[in-house]
């Protein structure tokens, strides 16, 4: 992985900076002597400057090989380091780092550690386009910690039983992450719409859509679709899968839900319904919109479009069942996102975990 090293970070109210050796009694002064702010770190309290000083003229020399990320954190207008955050521990098989910090006792529960934290993912991600996933821990039993992960914008992942050691002994460790898909910026998704329907704006039946109209473009990370997260029992008579029937009868359906979706539709259109007792409930054809590349990760999309449930069958799950079974289906065939065009339904969607990356309407894309 090429990095690019300890440089100036810059927040609202900090400044993150490389050591320098003269730290030593700032950095012994707030935290390397305070058992409490140690007390679930890895390395033992320092009993002495001249320790913190030989462990300070160590991480200066690391400096020299340009892939050290090691900070000391400063207060703005204030050069004294009040705390600590750094590249812990590296994966370059799966391009992922561990983010460690700590920060002084009299600096705690004012926002600088989750601010601290938010400028050096960014910082990380922006520095170097292999990084796919950072990453921070915590024991269980420091949830202030967790905390400042949240605040900081990282997901929760899930625990780790008895997985570390710190200084009250082994520890079920909480994990929380930051993937690079989860920092994709408005303009870069309005950039992935443009590649997936080109021309849309200028199509007629786009500008005749009312203005006050609003239209959704939803996703869903393919990895994180979690098909029990909607569930409804059906009775016997209610069945799901590909349509392999008459395709004038798969017409005369779709035009009593959009007529005007009846030309979208040939007899290769690959599509998925819902029946009852045999007969089209629901619809929808399954969509490949190809492979993309999105802030420097190649992304494979695919998605239910058209989706419709005959009015005599709609109010009972019957529609989200079979977008899930179709979104299931996505997954297993290794796509990477799931894609909704074209929606007003969208918290119909969110059921199932898709989430609005861009809102629209006949004028173009709304600016957030």
């Amino acid at each position: 992985m090429n990095t690019v090293g300890t440089k100036t970070i810059e927040t609202e109210r900090l400044v993150l900076r490389r050591y320098r050796v003269d730290d030593a009694e700032d950095m012994y002064g707030n935290w390397t002597s305070d058992p409490e702010v140690t007390k679930f770190l890895s390395w033992p309290t320092h009993t002495s400057v001249d320790f913190t000083r030989s462990l300070l003229t160590k991480w200066v020399s690391f400096y020299e090989d340009g892939k050290t990320y090691n900070w000391g954190i400063t207060i703005k207008g204030n050069d004294h380091v009040i705390g600590n955050i750094a590249v812990v521990e590296r994966d370059e098989r799966t391009c992922s780092y561990e983010i460690g910090y700590c920060l002084g006792k009299k600096f705690w529960g004012q926002g600088y550690m989750p601010e601290a934290l938010r400028a050096v993912i960014r910082y990380l991600f922006d520095g170097e386009s292999d990084l796919m996933r950072v990453y921070a821990t915590h024991d269980l039993r420091n949830p202030n910690s967790g905390r400042v992960m949240q605040k900081a914008g990282m997901r929760f992942d899930g625990i780790l039983r008895g997985s570390k050691k710190n200084n009250q002994g082994l520890h079920d460790t909480a994990y929380y992450s930051v993937l690079r898909s989860d920092l994709v910026t408005p303009e870069q998704y309005e950039k992935l719409f443009a590649e997936i329907k080109p021309g849309f704006f200028e199509r007629e039946y786009v500008k005749q859509i009312p203005e006050e109209w609003v239209a959704s473009e939803q996703m869903l990370r393919l990895q994180e679709f979690d098909a029990e997260r909607y569930q409804k029992v059906f009775p016997a008579n209610v069945t799901f899968g590909y349509y392999t029937g008459d395709f004038e009868e798969l017409k005369e359906a779709i035009g009593k839900v959009i007529p005007g979706w009846v030309p979208l539709f040939s007899e290769e259109t690959l599509v998925y319904c819902g029946f009852v007792d045999g007969k089209i409930a629901s619809f929808c054809m399954i969509e490949d919109f190809g492979e993309h590349i999105v802030n420097g990760e190649k992304w494979k999309i695919g998605g239910p479009g058209c989706v419709g449930t005959l009015p005599e069958y709609r109010g009972r799950g019957i529609g989200l069942t079979m977008v899930s079974k179709v979104t299931q289906i996505l997954r297993d065939e290794l796509y990477d996102y799931g894609y909704i065009h074209y929606t007003f339904e969208w918290k119909w969607y969110e059921k199932l975990g898709y989430k609005t990356v861009l809102r629209w309407n006949c004028r173009g894309v709304i600016k957030e």
